[in-house]
């Protein structure tokens, strides 16, 4: 039931709010190797999966890595019992499952059949076997038949064109084809998109790019790689994307209020290049202070900004907490304690069944410092800055701590 509430909202283009209009948008996560695995303490899988079942959000999970073995290590031999994992984990806890077609196995990539290098994840599929991809991705289509949401790759994992310094876009968008048509030819009722690629941001360069802004400028290359996927494509139901407000060559360049300006105006970009919904597979908001407060404000200020600019989705990288990913996530890393909530858990799970009905109001009373979300019964505040905030609402005037999230 979940699924088929879900459905609707991620196939068509949602209108871009005006002043005092509501959003609607899905909320969920992608889960990575460190999710809820089996080496945990049952009670915190159970703390976890608490987590996860207080609101039905989507759920993404890769057929290859992030927590899923190689699913076939030798042609014509499968191993679902990874994946089989996850997609129990995903029921359980009334998720809205969705599968990335990404990784693929050795022996399509040259490797050795029956074996698997970890160490070559990423690599793509040589030409000669990416029909042996789209095969592998049909069959687990056919495997899932609750999945009705399905990404094509990660990030253009292993289609650089070394040679020409950009990305390989015939080449993958000849890949995408024959992965589409595949899993389009055993389930028509299947919701497929691409190409997730990173819009990488740049300070210096790219003075032509048709997105830009105080956060830097997207690299022009990906932006041609767009369009020729767009052009080239045999089909897609939504167009899925990837970026940081960090700029590759400098870092953040601006403040984090206005970076996040570079979610808005991605998103339509994109929208208006496809005329598909765009999905945020990963987003990566800079936040002031490396604190959990600071991570929450940021994530929450990023998906203000996507659903402003007409964003259909957006996928939260890893709910886990961990050192090395200084993001908001929705529990905490277990190295450090029992699992607990973050300070995005509860706001988050607040966000998931309001963005998606399409009740909720964004209103910035202090551009870069004040966010608040509203429905008709409660009102989600983000103080999006290091310092003390006045909110003067109906009369009274309230102090919010720095990065304060109050739900009322």
């Amino acid at each position: 039931m979940v699924a088929t509430v879900l459905t609707g909202i991620g196939s068509f283009l949602p209108l871009v709010a005006g002043p005092d209009q509501p959003v609607q948008m899905m909320l969920g996560v992608t889960h990575g190797q460190h999710s809820l695995g089996s080496w945990l303490p049952e009670e915190d899988r159970a703390a976890g999966e608490q987590i996860l079942s207080s609101a039905p959000m989507l759920q993404n999970q890769h057929i290859m890595g992030f927590g899923a073995l190689n699913p076939e290590p030798a042609p014509g031999e499968y191993d679902w019992s990874s994946l089989d994992s996850r997609m129990d984990l995903i029921e359980r806890t009334g998720g809205t499952p969705v599968l990335t077609l990404c990784c693929a196995p050795d022996w399509m990539k040259g490797g050795k059949a029956g074996s698997t290098d970890w160490n070559r994840l990423t690599d793509a599929p040589l030409p000669a076997h990416y029909a042996d991809f789209a095969e592998l991705a049909a069959r687990v289509a056919e495997r899932y038949p609750q999945v009705h949401y399905f990404q094509v790759w990660n990030e253009l994992k292993g289609f650089w064109d070394t040679a020409g310094n950009t990305w390989d876009a015939e080449g993958f968008t000849e890949f995408y084809n024959q992965v589409y048509d595949a899993v389009k030819k055993v389930r028509p009722d299947a919701e497929i998109g691409g190409p997730y690629a990173v819009l990488t941001l740049f300070a210096m360069g790219n003075t032509g790019s048709a997105i830009a802004g105080p956060c830097g400028r997207v690299d022009e290359r990906v932006l041609s790689f767009y369009r020729y996927w767009n052009t080239h494509k045999h089909g897609a139901d939504f167009v899925a994307v990837d970026g940081s407000t960090r700029t590759w060559d400098q870092g953040l360049i601006t403040s984090p209020g206005a970076a996040s300006a570079f979610y808005t105006d991605a998103t339509r970009w994109v929208r208006k290049l496809t005329g598909l919904p765009v999905w945020w597979a990963e987003f990566y908001p800079d936040a002031a202070d490396n604190t959990d407060e600071a991570r929450a404000a940021a994530t929450l200020d990023a998906v203000a900004r996507a659903a402003e600019g007409g964003a259909s989705a957006m996928l939260l990288w890893q709910p886990q907490a961990e050192a090395g990913l200084p993001y908001g996530a929705l529990w905490t890393d277990p190295a450090d304690g029992p699992i607990c909530p973050t300070s995005l858990t509860k706001a988050w799970s607040w966000l998931v069944p309001r963005l998606r009905a399409g009740v909720v109001q964004i209103v910035r009373d202090v551009p870069q410092a004040l966010l608040r979300f509203v429905d008709a019964g409660q009102t989600l505040t983000v103080n999006l800055s290091a310092s003390a905030q006045l909110l003067h609402l109906d009369g009274v005037t309230e102090s919010l701590p720095p990065f304060a999230v109050t739900l009322g």
